[in-house]
């Protein structure tokens, strides 16, 4: 009698790897309500890969043949980076060598997500695309590695972006941290030097499949059109909530253990110009997080 397996996607529309996570999952979910066919690749995915185990990688996208790629997969805790290096070149950038590879082999669409861990000593500065970078940890010198492997691929699109939302699967992602401050009243530190632009993930997720349906292509920023420090996105939660901070105290982000950027503000002019219309700013991004959650509380 023949053997079963499980039929497998061949040729699909977009494979997310790293689909499992925050970004990729609110990815698939809007391009599916698109209507585009949307797979997810990862290790505990139902297309099961290891990232770090190279020839498997290729071979996975051998078989499902997509017609475009994004890349969502990262080691993103800093600290665990500059612990172990290898282990963040070996997640953050040597699979976007092959990605592109097969990208530029097949004419598959690239697209990779970043980060905006480059810039440093410049306060609430809105960085460019061409501002210098930067590096000044291991997380930040893997992720910048990754974007040149992808843009060797001809058409390629890079994303340097930091987003929020929820739920993660680790449920310590910064907006749940600053869930969790403002919803027990906790004792916390809240760096009110170290600046960003992160935008809400559910923006964010639309943004990238605008963008790839636009044909969008080299590096791009993305993120909230203001830039804010992460004390005052903490203090605009609560207030959003109708809570009160009695027991935090800003502090700097000096203070953290680990050598961190503290100007990560995007200039996202290039992008908006682009889409044709704004990205959220900081209370709108706070409101998209609200919306969020269900009446007792929990993330959705």
């Amino acid at each position: 009698m023949a053997s079963q397996s499980t039929p497998r996607p061949v040729g699909c529309a977009l494979l997310v790897l790293g689909g499992e996570g925050l970004l990729g999952g609110r990815i698939i979910a809007a391009a599916r309500r698109r209507g585009v066919e949307a797979v997810s690749a990862s290790r505990t995915a139902a297309v099961s890969v290891d990232l770090t185990d190279l020839p498997a990688l290729a071979a996975c996208l051998e078989r499902l043949a997509p017609r475009a790629i994004l890349n969502c997969a990262a080691l993103v805790d800093v600290a665990v980076c500059e612990r172990d290096p290898a282990r963040a070149f070996a997640v953050n950038a040597r699979p976007v060598s092959v990605l592109a590879d097969y990208a530029a082999r097949t004419g598959c669409r690239l697209a990779h997500i970043s980060t905006d861990h480059f810039f440093t000593g410049d306060g609430r500065r809105r960085h460019t695309e061409s501002d210098p970078v930067r590096l000044l940890n291991d997380y930040a010198r893997s992720k910048f590695a990754a974007e040149a492997f992808a843009l060797t691929a001809h058409g390629a699109l890079v994303l340097r972006t930091n987003f929020l939302g929820w739920p993660s699967a680790t449920g310590r992602s910064l907006a749940e941290w600053a869930l969790q401050v403002v919803e027990t009243q906790a004792p916390a530190d809240l760096f009110a030097d170290q600046f960003v632009s992160c935008l809400d993930v559910w923006s964010l997720a639309e943004a990238v499949l605008d963008l790839l349906e636009a044909s969008a292509e080299g590096l791009l920023n993305v993120g909230a059109r203001e830039v804010f420090s992460k004390a005052e996105f903490v203090l605009a939660l609560a207030r959003r909530l109708g809570r009160d901070l009695p027991n935090a105290r800003l502090t700097s982000v000096a203070a953290a253990g680990v050598r961190r950027p503290d100007s990560l503000g995007l200039d996202v002019s290039r992008a908006e110009a682009l889409l044709g219309r704004p990205f959220p700013g900081l209370d709108e991004v706070v409101d998209s997080l609200a919306r969020h959650r269900d009446p007792i509380g929990a993330a959705t």
